[in-house]
């Protein structure tokens, strides 16, 4: 997932640049680990991380979804654990980010929140499923004082996750058992508002206009996934032009979306039901391919350059993964519930 703040030059290799919306200061996760990928990722991701998580549209409740599921349940968090033929989990991947300097907004570092819940078939040691993406959060970033100071928080609407056009997502890996201590591995590539011919490997458009085949996961009828940026207290909409971040133009209400991430992880399994360890982003790019003004209509051609130009480049310092076995009929909801931040 990207952000939006006015141009800032990417960190130097070997790292893998992640960008993310923010012009001016927009705020979007991207990242790519080769070809040509904006998004910078050190390669190693730590274990550790918090639980942590909400709703990126407000914060959900409380409600837990664990419990057993099809294909057997499991035997309890001591002992052996039941096998089983299918199962459900629910994800939580916490990554640590800094990004540089910018024309408008400063240098910082914060974590970026995803959701998943994830449907599985069992082989013997082997996985195979689908993935679909429950959230995501994106931390502020501060402006500078040469436009008019502010933060620049961009959100995901609950419902965008919720909507029943969400994709899903392959995911293969393997296990080496069932018991606390055995280990799954798994790889999957989420393309989020546009399809794009192999995924893990292509390289990432160096502008919006190279990303030809967008979808409509939210079904709002906009192309890419729609956010909302924070308007409120501290925080200001992006600009959508020169003049609008020196607080005399138009800003961006709503912006549209596309993000790519390709994630290998290697967890151990800390209870029959649980799991936690490191995630590896070898992608997590994103791009501005609409907007709309504030107060007006759709963003012009020149507008959403403006804030596709001006993104934001995370650097992913390490990434970790918990997750943990719930109903197959849980929903997104429930998935951001159970790791709340």
């Amino acid at each position: 997932m990207r952000d939006a703040h006015p141009l800032s030059m990417p960190p130097a290799r070997p790292r893998i640049r992640l960008s993310g919306i923010a012009l001016a200061a927009v705020l979007v996760g991207g990242a790519a680990c080769g070809g040509n990928s904006n998004s910078e990722v050190s390669n190693g991701g730590t274990k550790g991380g918090g639980t942590g998580g909400a709703d990126s549209g407000g914060r959900g409740g409380t409600t837990s979804a664990s419990g057993g599921t099809s294909g057997g349940s499991s035997g309890g968090s001591s002992g052996a654990c039941a096998t089983r033929t299918s199962f459900t989990e629910a994800s939580h991947e916490i990554l640590n980010v800094t990004w540089p300097a910018g024309t408008a907004t400063t240098a910082g570092s914060g974590q970026v929140h995803l959701w998943g819940k994830t449907v599985y078939t069992v082989n013997g040691g082997t996985l195979s499923g689908s993935l679909q993406p429950c959230g995501t959060i994106l931390p502020p970033a501060a402006l500078t004082a040469l436009v008019g100071g502010g933060m620049i928080q961009i959100e995901i609407p609950s419902a965008a996750w919720d909507s029943a056009q969400q994709p899903k997502f392959q995911i293969d890996g393997t296990q080496t058992g069932w018991n606390a201590g055995s280990v799954m591995s798994f790889s999957y590539a989420a393309l989020l508002g546009f399809t794009i011919a192999d995924p893990v490997t292509a390289p990432w458009p160096a502008s919006y206009t190279g990303v030809t085949m967008t979808t409509d996961p939210d079904g709002d009828m906009n192309p890419g996934l729609t956010s909302v940026p924070r308007g409120s207290g501290d925080f200001v909409l992006p600009p959508t032009s020169a003049l609008g971040a020196l607080g005399i133009g138009s800003r961006a209400d709503k912006v549209y979306l596309v993000i790519r991430h390709v994630v290998s992880a290697m967890l151990t399994r800390t209870s029959c039901d649980e799991a936690s360890g490191p995630a590896t982003f070898m992608h997590f790019d994103n791009h501005v391919v609409g907007c709309h003004v504030s107060g007006g209509a759709a963003c012009s051609a020149s507008e959403v350059k403006f804030i596709d130009d001006n993104r934001t480049i995370y650097a992913v310092t390490s990434g970790t993964m918990t997750t943990k076995v719930v109903p197959d009929g849980a929903t997104c909801a429930e998935v951001r519930a159970l790791f709340p931040m």
